[in-house]
């Protein structure tokens, strides 16, 4: 059922992609949909195993389930032309695979690519937890959602509100 479910969620992404998406944001885009709807729900979307690679959180079965909806007719993948040659394959969708999604979990999903609709950057503005829940991940080991680490909305990094407030501190005993 997950695979089922990971496919349908792809698709979904993909129609709302115009111009496709590559690999590695599609990629990005399912494991930010995932945390987004943990962040409510407690639960994820899919049940997929997520691993950090070198570039971004992958799906376990993500490279399985691309060559599956590409041989059954739902994706074409194309090369993505730059100034200078190929910067890439992208994904595009060629006919929906089936809504097993519900009216919240599509939600959500729109939700997360209204956030990257310029491409998946600035992950640590757009959701400062999930990218630092991802990150602090060894490679090649498996990106967990659990409530103790993923429990709100609002994130803070802890150095980063250190560092600001010593910097506050440190201007109000300068000025005066």
């Amino acid at each position: 059922m997950s695979s089922e479910k990971l496919s349908s969620v792809i698709s979904f992404i993909l129609k709302k992609s115009s111009q496709g998406r590559g690999r590695v944001e599609l990629s990005k885009l399912l494991y930010y949909c995932e945390g987004a709807y943990f962040q409510r729900h407690s639960s994820v979307i899919t049940d997929q195993k997520y691993i950090h690679l070198e570039d971004s959180p992958y799906p376990h079965l993500l490279n399985e389930i691309i060559v599956k909806m590409k041989e059954d007719g739902y994706l074409e993948v194309e090369p993505k032309l730059i100034s200078n040659g190929v910067g890439g394959f992208l994904l595009i969708l060629i006919k929906e695979y089936e809504d097993l999604l519900s009216r919240e979990e599509k939600r959500i999903i729109t939700k997360v690519l209204e956030a990257f609709k310029n491409g998946v950057v600035d992950e640590s503005k757009q959701y400062p937890n999930l990218y630092e829940n991802y990150v602090i991940a060894p490679l090649y080991s498996e990106i967990t959602f659990r409530t103790d680490t993923i429990n709100t909305k609002i994130h803070f990094f802890k150095k980063k509100s250190l560092l600001s407030i010593s910097g506050k501190i440190f201007r109000i005993f300068f000025n005066d």
